[in-house]
């Protein structure tokens, strides 16, 4: 038996009393490499010689980290995949175990789209659950883009979630020219490193670091059995730090791994980092007698290179450790780190939450504060794996832009958002400025007609906002999309006739784009919907009633709006109807209405939503949005919402979309589509009326105009429809149902 499967002589724990929190264990199989990059901590290449370790020591590791309480194994190097065989025993031995398998690598195995197939295939029936690729300028520089796009492009095909780890330096221009080729992926996660002066990158030049030291230390809670048979307390900055450095916690020779483990969660130096980061030991250090002159540097090229300054001095660790072992700030440590525990047990500090609800919250409190950051945003916008490229995606699709613009100057949020989201974010702003010029046009044209053919229309959503907001407050409006518009009298067809003679463009004939409208035309490049309903028939909803209690929009003859309670039904069954995506569009709206009618008649909304027949379209997103954002709906409102089990896997699934999902109507897969609105439905009546509705008529003709124009609806894309479906069905009942 090897001494990493060994027990201690402190006998066996459980599995939380040895690794804690610190739940992820990286196993370094090789330090060889294909490729050598400039950045690399450990300063793996093709010329690095000597022993790797055997794959027996490698499945003794697995187990012992399992039997420490891993909840998932990092297969890292150098490139874990130049030893394929080893690379699938340890995923089958982790998957063997009850364990998630994740593996870290340049991509350089997907030389062709059927190799990457290939290979991508037999890693997820071997155990694979997540695949990290590096992609970043050096990556790029020696082995093109071919490879990576091949890789993703086939974890796009198998429906199978793909990291990509971009390094950036002080200068990043290049990172959105390079985030931009993975954009179209909706499988891909970002995640952003600063490069660090560890390792090859000590030769980078110090003016092409970041120098961000703030933070405590989020690599620190994870610890990384290295090649040579060692537990350092990171995966990778720390690999060269010297025996007796508290980043090196022993051999597996000289003491079994959960010996190991144990030392790695003790140890004070370590726990601060975890806590504070090493900008905490500086400090600290700076106090003690006799290191009032320790030769601390007046930058840091990044937090690794302060913490390998501070922990390879022996004399700094002793004197570190003796104080900071002191009761009271080990008792004060100690509540330090049982916060970030729970706040990563309850979701807080992952990248799920900051990459939605978190982010959500932040960006929509700068919006509604004219572009300034709230208190702790930096807990989320200095994390790694905040996605920008996904987050500016989302901004801008739910219109943002414009309310954020201010904020794309700030020099705290240019500490951690990349140039390309603020450029993105100003680039967006100025159009929606001057398509809502068109706009307007497009609105008095529409009047116009309206006069004509003696009808009314009734603004929907976006352009509601902006047919009666005042022109001192047009710079804190949010982009408004399409002209939606509900033509009332059966007049929808002749108001589409008189706007293509009128000069729109527009197939005449064309099938209509939805159930309840027709198909658009265009106005200068700006879409019209002519509605022939508020929603589909599916929802049920008392329209009249709705467009009875409407009023005149300023300044037109034949155009009307909802009235309050009416347009925050309609915002919340909107978000429904797209399947839970846009939500900080629909925040936007409600805390816009909320903040001008603080009496809000919530009884008239919610007896509207109870009389029709989805009711739960609209208590779930409502639920969603005043859970995350904290919104001023009142407790008697919320307390009438559903909570029985079917809602609490509503609730689920509208927490994992709200606040991340910005599909069109015809992006989310058909199927998972069908099946949410059936979740939506009470009794089998209404499930069936919803099958027999998008079976027949106006539904059944805008399936097949979808078909013919979105390609993803195609029949032919049935296959990869199905699978996705498998994939969000796993993601599904992987959610904790939230209860009542």
């Amino acid at each position: 038996m090897t001494a990493a499967a060994r027990p201690s002589a402190a006998g066996a724990a459980r599995p939380a009393d040895v690794l804690g929190a610190a739940r992820v264990v990286a196993i370094m199989l090789t330090r060889r490499c294909d490729i050598a990059c400039g950045h690399c901590s450990v300063v793996s290449g093709p010329d690095v010689r000597g022993p790797e370790p055997p794959l027996e020591d490698l499945l003794a590791a697995v187990r012992a980290a399992v039997a420490a309480g891993a909840t998932a194994v990092q297969l890292t190097g150098g490139e874990p995949m130049l030893r394929p065989d080893v690379v699938l025993a340890l995923l089958r031995e982790a998957k063997r175990l009850g364990v998630a398998g994740a593996i870290t690598t340049n991509g350089s195995w997907g030389r062709s789209r059927d190799e990457a197939l290939r290979t991508l295939r037999d890693l997820r029936d071997a155990g694979l659950g997540l695949l990290t690729l590096s992609w970043d300028r050096w990556h790029e520089e020696q082995l093109g883009q071919t490879p990576v796009l091949n890789v993703v492009q086939a974890a796009h095909e198998l429906s199978f979630p793909v990291h990509a780890n971009v390094v950036r330096g002080a200068d990043d221009h290049d990172v959105g020219r390079l985030a931009a080729t993975l954009t179209s992926y909706p499988n891909v996660r970002l995640r952003f490193y600063d490069a660090q002066p560890v390792g090859r990158a000590k030769a980078f030049d110090r003016a092409a670091m970041r120098h961000e030291l703030g933070g405590f230390c989020r690599a620190a809670w994870f610890p990384a059995v290295t090649d040579d048979g060692r537990l350092t307390a990171c995966n990778g900055p720390s690999y060269f730090a010297k025996a007796g450095s508290p980043l090196v916690l022993g051999a597996t020779r000289d003491a079994p791994l959960d010996e190991l483990f144990r030392r790695h969660r003790g140890d004070p130096v370590l726990q601060t980092i975890r806590a504070y980061g090493p900008a905490r030991l500086r400090d600290e250090l700076a106090r003690l007698p006799g290191f009032a002159d320790f030769p601390f540097r007046e930058s840091y090229g990044g937090m690794c290179e302060l913490c390998l300054q501070i922990t390879s001095d022996p004399e700094a660790v002793a004197a570190l450790r003796l104080h900071l072992a002191e009761p009271r700030r080990a008792a004060e440590r100690a509540a330090a780190l049982r916060l970030v525990s729970e706040a990563r047990n309850d979701g807080l500090l992952n990248a799920v939450h900051a990459n939605g609800v978190g982010a959500a919250r932040v960006f929509l409190a700068a919006a509604r504060d004219r572009g300034r950051l709230p208190r702790g945003a930096d807990h989320v916008l200095g994390r790694a794996d905040l996605d920008w490229r996904r987050r500016a995606d989302y901004l801008i699709a739910c219109g943002l832009a414009r309310p954020l613009v201010r904020l794309a100057d700030d020099a705290e949020l240019a500490r951690w958002a990349p140039s390309f989201f603020r450029d993105a974010i100003r680039d967006a702003a100025m159009r929606s400025a001057m398509t809502d010029l068109v706009k307007r046009q497009a609105l008095q044209e529409i009047d116009r007609l309206l006069v004509r053919l003696g009808a009314q229309g009734v603004l929907l959503k976006g352009s509601a906002l902006l047919a009666t907001t005042p022109a001192g407050e047009v710079e804190h409006l949010r982009a408004t999309g399409d002209v939606d518009l509900l033509v009332t009298g059966g007049a929808a067809r002749a108001l589409r006739r008189l706007l293509l003679e009128a000069g729109c463009t527009g197939e005449p004939e064309a099938a209509r784009s939805a159930e309840h409208h027709l198909a658009p035309v265009a106005f200068r490049g700006v879409a019209i919907e002519l509605h022939e309903r508020i929603l589909p028939d599916a929802f049920g909803l008392d329209e009249p009633a709705l467009l009875e209690r409407g009023r005149a929009v300023p300044e037109a003859a034949a155009l009307r709006v909802l009235d309050d309670e009416g347009f925050v039904l309609h915002a919340l069954l909107h978000c429904s109807a797209h399947s839970f995506a846009f939500g900080l569009k629909t925040a936007w709206d409600l805390a816009r209405v909320l903040e001008r009618r603080p009496d809000l008649d919530w009884r008239r909304v919610s007896t509207w939503a109870e009389a029709s027949r989805l009711p739960r379209a609209f208590w779930t997103p409502l639920a969603a949005l005043a859970r995350g954002l904290e919104l001023p709906v009142p407790r008697d409102v919320l307390a009438r919402a559903p909570r029985d089990r079917r809602q609490g896997a509503l609730d689920a699934i509208a927490d994992a979309r709200i606040f991340t999902a910005c599909e069109g109507p015809y992006e989310l897969n058909p199927f998972s589509k069908t099946a949410l609105f059936l979740l939506l439905a009470d009794g089998w009546l209404a499930r069936a009326r919803h099958v027999a509705t998008i079976a027949h008529g106006d539904a059944a003709e805008a399936r097949r105009s979808a078909r013919s124009h979105a390609p993803a609806q195609a029949l032919r894309e049935i296959p990869r429809q199905l699978r996705e479906v498998a994939y969000q069905w796993k993601a599904f009942r992987g959610m904790p149902a939230r209860r009542g």
